[in-house]
């Protein structure tokens, strides 16, 4: 059977690869990739008994349980950690968030995070995005983006990020450009107007192979998925929640993230500040993450350049990748920390308003809000030209 799965694996890959190499548009390579490692996945979940459906197989394991355990065991740091991260997700709106149960350094301390995070980093994403990755799409928003925002936006702006993070700011400009994408809907189908074609999408799907580099983008999501998941698994630990299992997901035979199992039951009966930390701390690792990875990425491109390297996209090379591994984990670990911040489904920011919000028809009403402006903010993706 061994042999087997490994002549099962070697073919998979193979296949992947030529599909790569076709002389085909990035959609169509993905489509094709993609049902690939659906067929290659279900083939070994069905054949082999590995634990999965749609063709994403998980790889349980409980041997990751005891570094998480011993990780936790420092119990004031995590809890800094977290509180620090709430902070820098929803601003000043985290002290009522945590019911008071904050310190003062831990405040203090996410604030300058979140002005570090929100005006060192933040500004360096899209023009890694445009300049490097040669994003089209990202490249329009960069030059509608390209007059600098009145004094009033950047004070509102301003205001809204010390106020609520990352969270309010992320809500705020979505329902406000999901408004400029109906304005703009209304014009087209009303007046025959070409708007819907001039305005850029408000949000991206960033995929591997497609508008991201195909293993390169995968390693950083992987660090991604990793960095988040621990996270949260640490702070249920200290929550007294148990694990059941550590692993990785598969897609086919492509790693795609990693993941902690926790009892779901006893975290929903952990008392509202344990989930409320155990829930942000994704976010917080992300968000941390990144301004990790934005000066390291930084470091080696100044050693880069001192040493004389000029690197191109039409040259792989190792130093190359590494460059581009760490570019996307600090694009990537904001985007995908603050993101899910959002109160959408299946996003820890939901899971976060639900459980501290007695309202649980306002906490509908705002998801279904946020979910409609998320929409309309990736509608101008089918009228692009």
């Amino acid at each position: 059977m061994n042999k087997l799965l490994l002549l099962v694996v070697i073919l998979a890959f193979a296949l992947f690869y030529v599909i790569l190499q076709l002389p085909l548009p990035g959609l169509w390579k993905f489509a094709l990739c993609a049902a690939e490692m659906f067929a290659t996945g279900q083939l070994l979940i069905s054949r082999f008994g590995l634990d999965g459906e749609w063709g994403l197989i998980m790889l349980r394991s409980r041997k990751g349980l005891a570094v998480i355990d011993g990780l936790a065991k420092n119990a004031g740091f995590w809890k800094f950690f977290s509180d620090t991260g709430a902070t820098m997700s929803y601003g000043l709106l985290s002290i009522p968030l945590m019911r008071g149960n904050v310190s003062f350094k831990s405040v203090v301390c996410g604030m300058c995070l979140l002005l570090l995070v929100a005006f060192f980093v933040s500004p360096s994403i899209l023009p890694f995005l445009t300049q490097v990755l040669k994003l089209s799409v990202m490249e329009k928003a960069k030059q509608q983006l390209g007059t600098s925002p009145s004094s009033m936006i950047s004070l509102v702006a301003t205001i809204a990020l010390l106020l609520g993070g990352f969270f309010l700011l992320l809500l705020a400009g979505l329902l406000f450009y999901g408004l400029v994408v109906l304005s703009a809907l209304a014009s087209t189908i009303l007046s025959g107007t070409n708007a819907m074609a001039s305005t850029s999408p408000g949000a991206t799907m960033l995929l591997p192979g497609v508008n991201l580099p195909f293993f390169e983008g995968i390693a950083a999501l992987v660090i991604i998925m990793a960095v988040h998941e621990y996270a949260h698994a640490i702070l249920g630990r200290l929550a007294r929640v148990p694990l059941l299992s550590t692993g990785v997901v598969l897609f086919g035979v492509i790693p795609i993230g990693a993941f902690v199992e926790p009892d779901e039951g006893r975290l929903a009966r952990a008392e509202k500040v344990a989930q409320t930390r155990v829930l942000v701390a994704g976010s917080t690792a992300n968000l941390m993450a990144s301004l990790f990875f934005f000066v390291v990425f930084m470091l080696y491109a100044i050693i880069l350049k001192n040493l004389g390297v000029v690197l191109s996209l039409g040259s792989p090379s190792i130093a190359l990748s590494i460059f581009l591994v760490l570019g996307m984990a600090f694009a990537l670990n904001f985007i995908i920390g603050s993101v899910n911040l959002l109160p959408l489904p299946f996003f820890d920011g939901y899971r976060i308003i639900d459980v501290n919000m007695k309202n649980k028809l306002f906490v509908k009403a705002l998801m279904l809000l946020t979910l409609a402006a998320f929409l309309m903010n990736l509608l101008p993706w089918f009228f692009a030209k």
